[in-house]
C-alpha cells in the first residue's frame, strides 16, 4: 500500500504503513501524529470521507478511530460538524498525565507478586543491557520496545481487566507524543529520551514483590517522562505551569 507523501509517519516501526488489522487503533495512532505535530490544529475538522482518502482505508475505521479520540479528549463529536479537533497542548498533555499517574500506580501496586518472576529477570536483563549501550537508533528503538512491553505487562497483570483497558487506552496516546519526541530528540543524540534506569527501578521493585517501592518508581517515572515529553514536543510554546504541571514539577525536585 502506497503511503501519502504529505504524511510524515510516525510509529514504533517507522514508516509502516496501515495494514488490514488493527485498523481503527492504526487510524487512531495516525490522526494523533497529525494533531501533535500541528499538522491538524485546534478547530480543524476531521471528515471522515477525506480521511478515509488519505490513510486508503473505508470510513468505517475512521469513524471508529474518531469515537475513541473523543474518549481520549482529543476531539469532539458535534451534531452536524463531524469531528473537530480539541485545543491541545502542554497543559492537556500534564493533565492526561495526572490520569495515567493515578491508573498505573495503582496497577502496579496491585500486579505485584502476579508476574512471573522468570519474565520480570529477562525483562530486567534486557533493561540492563540497554543500560550499558551508547545512544543510537537501534538502542532507542529497542528501549522503546521495552517501554511498551512493561507498561503492558502490569496492565495485563493488575487482576482488574478494566484498569488494564483504560491504561492500554492512555498508553496509546502517550507512546504518540513519544515517538515524536524521540525522532525529534535523535537530532541531539538521543540526549533526553532516556528512561531505561526508570524502568529498572519498576521491574527491581516488582523482582522484590514490594508494591509500595514498585508504586512509588511508576510514579516518579510517570512524572519525570511527562516532563521530558514537554520540554521536546512543545519546545517552541512557552509553557505556563498550571497546578498539574506544577505539582510535576516539584515532585521531580525532591527526587
Amino acid at each position: 500500500m502506497k503511503k501519502p507523501k504529505s504524511i510524515e509517519y510516525v510509529s514504533d516501526v517507522d514508516g509502516d504503513p496501515i495494514s488490514r488489522s488493527g485498523l481503527r487503533d492504526q487510524v487512531a495512532q495516525r490522526i494523533l501524529v497529525e494533531v501533535f505535530e500541528r499538522r491538524f490544529p485546534s478547530g480543524s475538522r476531521l471528515i471522515v470521507q477525506r480521511l478515509a482518502e488519505r490513510f486508503n482505508v473505508s470510513p468505517t475505521p475512521v469513524r471508529e478511530a474518531l469515537v475513541e479520540l473523543a474518549a481520549m479528549g482529543i476531539v469532539d463529536l458535534l451534531p452536524n460538524r463531524g469531528a473537530v479537533v480539541k485545543p491541545f497542548g502542554a497543559d492537556e498533555l500534564f493533565h492526561i498525565s495526572q490520569v495515567r499517574r493515578v491508573l498505573e500506580v495503582e496497577a502496579c501496586r496491585s500486579a505485584c507478586g502476579k508476574i512471573d518472576a522468570e519474565i520480570l529477570r529477562n525483562l530486567r536483563a534486557e533493561l540492563k543491557q540497554l543500560r550499558e549501550l551508547p545512544p543510537t537508533h537501534d538502542r532507542d528503538r529497542d528501549a522503546r520496545v521495552a517501554d511498551s512491553r512493561l507498561h503492558l505487562l502490569i496492565a495485563d497483570s493488575c487482576g482488574n481487566p478494566r484498569l488494564g483497558e483504560e491504561i492500554k487506552r492512555y498508553l496509546s496516546l502517550f507512546r504518540t507524543v513519544r515517538n515524536i519526541s524521540h525522532v525529534r530528540d535523535s537530532w541531539d543524540n538521543y540526549r533526553r529520551s532516556n528512561d531505561v534506569p526508570d524502568h529498572l527501578q519498576i521491574v527491581e521493585a516488582l523482582l522484590k514483590e514490594d508494591p509500595e517501592r514498585a508504586a512509588k518508581a511508576m510514579d516518579r517515572h510517570i512524572r519525570s517522562i511527562t516532563l521530558v515529553l514537554v520540554e521536546i514536543v512543545f519546545a517552541d510554546t512557552p509553557v505556563i505551569p498550571s497546578s498539574a504541571a506544577q505539582t510535576l514539577v516539584d515532585r521531580r525536585t525532591q527526587r
